[in-house]
């Protein structure tokens, strides 16, 4: 079935004005993804609305966007369902006639559509019982967090900067790692019994070591039937995982893992999660993970080129290591939450 005109123009537009931040093509996200994001699961919850002038009776039920309409913005909204049940995540699309270029100020039509868009969220969390709203910024490499156009009106709503990340890639080149660990591949999170016990401990560490700043944000609970889930939902969205796991003499000492989303280049993966136990710490276990990594990666995505990556701007040893690789910054981002 062809995805609907609203979905693939919210893709579109939210494309557009990333490509337009980063001067990046690769930096986009693909219709299939967000499909399966409206889908929903056991753990994330998602709606997507559509800001049009058109009359539409209240509570009237439409299966896609008339040609006719005119949309001024998109809300991307995101419900957890296990922890922080309270929050809702807000992503604010701009159609392409309210986006400003990069280093332009919001026109006051804009102003407007993003003011309503974003009092829409509002009352969408205050009927779905969620207290806390979380969204976030893409800007220039250059521009200091919690400037630009967007933060007057967030400000004026209530949000306030809780965290900032650099983000950017690496490019996918082997290189000869020299190290005294052992290293074990994992493909699609189909983890040996062995490695099971120790994978949940640094998921549980990673979850409380990752920088949040001042944005809420609850340590999630890993079992082995978590973890079980976790691949069940990445074969169901259609995703593929690499994993390298790092032991020492004495076990398990770390892990990175990069993520291929449905519809998403070939060429591109993500970076996600890259966690080192505390005794294993300054010791260049992270970079020796991801250099394996970058090694490994040719066996399961063939094509890919680049690995793109984040990390909160005070994360100086993820920085350090990423400098290691020689990755390239092509964005920042903020973000910003509100209490009702």
């Amino acid at each position: 079935m062809e995805p609907a005109a609203g979905l693939r123009e919210l893709v579109f537009m939210s494309n557009l004005a990333a490509q337009e931040t980063t001067g990046d093509t690769a930096s986009s996200m693909s219709v299939e993804r967000v499909a399966h994001r409206l889908r929903g699961s056991a753990v994330y919850d998602s709606v997507a609305l559509a800001l049009v002038e058109a009359p539409v009776t209240p509570l009237q039920v439409v299966n896609d966007l008339e040609e006719e309409w005119e949309v001024s913005g998109y809300l991307l909204l995101g419900l957890p369902l296990t922890e922080d049940r309270d929050v809702l995540d807000v992503e604010v699309i701009l159609d392409a006639s309210h986006q400003p270029l990069p280093g332009e100020e919001l026109s006051p039509e804009a102003t407007s559509v993003l003011e309503e868009l974003l009092a829409e969220a509002t009352r969408f969390a205050a009927r779905h019982h969620r207290c806390v709203l979380q969204t976030w910024l893409l800007h220039s490499p250059a521009e200091e967090p919690g400037s630009g156009p967007f933060t007057e009106v967030l400000r004026a709503d209530g949000y306030s900067l809780g965290l900032a990340e650099a983000q950017g890639y690496v490019e996918v080149t082997p290189e000869v790692v020299e190290s005294e660990l052992r290293f074990t591949e994992v493909t699609d999170l189909d983890f040996p019994a062995a490695l099971v016990d120790d994978v949940i401990t640094l998921r549980q560490l990673a979850a409380a070591d990752i920088p949040h700043g001042s944005l809420q944000a609850t340590d999630i609970e890993w079992t082995p039937q978590r973890l079980l889930d976790a691949r069940s939902r990445l074969i169901d969205t259609q995703r593929r995982s690499l994993v390298v796991v790092a032991h020492d003499g004495e076990g398990v000492v770390g892990l990175t893992e990069v993520l291929h989303h449905a519809g998403s280049e070939d060429s591109v993966l993500e970076q996600d999660l890259t966690v080192v136990v505390p005794r294993a710490r300054g010791r260049g276990v992270a970079a020796d993970l991801k250099r394996t990594l970058l090694n490994a990666i040719p066996n399961t995505f063939p094509a890919a080129r680049r690995v793109y990556t984040s990390c909160a701007v005070d994360n100086a040893a993820m920085i350090a290591v990423n400098e290691l690789l020689r990755w390239t910054i092509i964005s920042g981002s903020s973000g910003w939450e509100r209490r009702l």
